[in-house]
């Protein structure tokens, strides 16, 4: 698979993502790339590809390519807020386009007065699969000239990224919860960063770096030692910031004593009847003193259904797709909405420990494997994390 050139969707000045005063694109949540001030009035496609899903307040879309690469251009920061106005769509999901079309027209005078920041990210989304090879940045940029190349890992021109020896270094887990689902979500964002395959090794258990629920299926407690193993062309340079991070403690580092055995496992309490007893009376345990009065009620949810079969493959594959681009969206616009008013950190670190699960290679590959057997998309990834959710909870670990 050859490589694929970007080229700049819009007329602008050309930055780095650290430069994006929001720290799900500064902090690549999300991706890499680059960003754009603009200077003109129209987002442009950067290659051909499809329209995957366009945000329901008109100021985003992202695309694929036909080599499957994902492409996310946010128009300006906090623009979510406006709720469409300044923005008018030009395409529509699912439309193919070409390099160069129109996809949204949008008014900069607008924009500037309403909104934080007209930078508007233009990012790789699904980095377990392409690595960045080339970009350009602190230039001018018409539209359509060079932004960035995108390369397939493991594709020929990353044919190091899983050649060679394999290399090991031993690291102290001084987590004081160990690694649960926000730090492997940190770990898996900075092992797609490099061309090699990384994984996390405990007690003759290996799993992939590049996948949080992999990773949590490890159990890895506070003070444990576990190895980080890797190979391939960037090895050296992966295993260096993945120890340094997991010694940094991730903000929630604590010091190491001797190792103690694991508490043991609380009983699980089974759910009472799912309907009201004959004599109407509800039993159950006391949680506080006291006196109450009001009505009585069983709090249950219920499973959503869905059906095995697919209606192809082809169509299944697209559902899970454009499935997985709308949560993300969501889960976008939710955590942009909370670096805007300078929200709870461990929220912000929440949503993204979410948006690395829809990125996770390991639950990826589990479900379009199901669906290239005949089953539809929603069977096939609530398969996919029920098996996870599965080994985690036979782990005895409450976390």
């Amino acid at each position: 698979m050859s490589n694929l050139v970007l080229s700049a969707p819009l007329k602008g000045w050309i930055a780095p993502l650290d430069e994006t005063p929001d720290a799900v694109f500064a902090e690549r949540m999300l991706g890499d790339g680059l960003a754009i001030d603009p200077t003109g009035s129209m987002l442009h496609a950067p290659c051909d590809a499809v329209v995957m899903t366009v945000h329901r307040a008109r100021h985003a879309v992202t695309l694929r390519a036909a080599n499957g690469a994902e492409i996310l251009m946010h128009l300006g920061l906090e623009t979510v807020a406006l709720e469409g106005a300044g923005f008018e769509v030009q395409v529509r999901e699912g439309q193919s386009v070409k390099a160069g079309d129109p996809l949204i027209a949008f008014d900069l005078d607008f924009l500037a007065r309403n909104v934080r920041s007209l930078m508007t990210p233009i990012v790789i989304t699904n980095l377990d699969a392409f690595q960045i090879v080339r970009r350009q940045q602190d230039q001018l940029a018409e539209v359509g000239d060079v932004l960035m190349e995108l390369s397939p890992i493991g594709g020929p021109a990353a044919p190091l990224a899983v050649a060679g020896r394999e290399i090991r270094r031993e690291v102290v887990v001084p987590l004081v919860h160990g690694i649960h689902a926000r730090p492997a979500a940190r770990i898996a964002e900075i092992a797609r960063r490099f061309a090699a395959d990384v994984a996390l090794v405990a007690v003759n258990r290996r799993a992939s770096a590049k996948s949080p629920v992999g990773v949590m299926s490890l159990a890895i407690r506070h003070g444990d030692t576990i190895t980080i193993a890797a190979s391939g062309l960037d090895a050296d340079f992966a295993i260096a910031a993945i120890a340094e991070l997991i010694e940094g403690g991730m903000g929630e580092g604590g010091p190491v004593a001797a190792p103690v055995a694991p508490a043991p496992t609380e009983p699980v309490i089974e759910a009472g009847p799912a309907r009201l007893p004959k004599d109407r009376v509800l039993k159950g345990v006391l949680a506080a003193p006291g006196l109450a009065i009001g009505k009585a009620v069983r709090l249950s949810s219920s499973e959503i259904i869905v059906r095995e079969a697919g209606e192809g493959v082809a169509i299944e594959h697209a559902a899970l797709t454009q499935a997985l681009a709308k949560v993300r969206g969501r889960l976008e616009t939710a955590a942009s909405q909370e670096s805007a008013k300078g929200g709870d950190k461990a929220r912000k670190a929440i949503l993204g420990a979410h948006l690395a699960f829809l990125e996770d290679p390991e639950l990826s590959a589990g479900a379009r494997a199901l669906i290239d057997q005949g089953k539809s998309a929603g069977f096939a990834w609530r398969k996919a994390v029920g098996g996870y959710v599965d080994a985690l909870r036979g782990l005895g670990d409450r976390r």
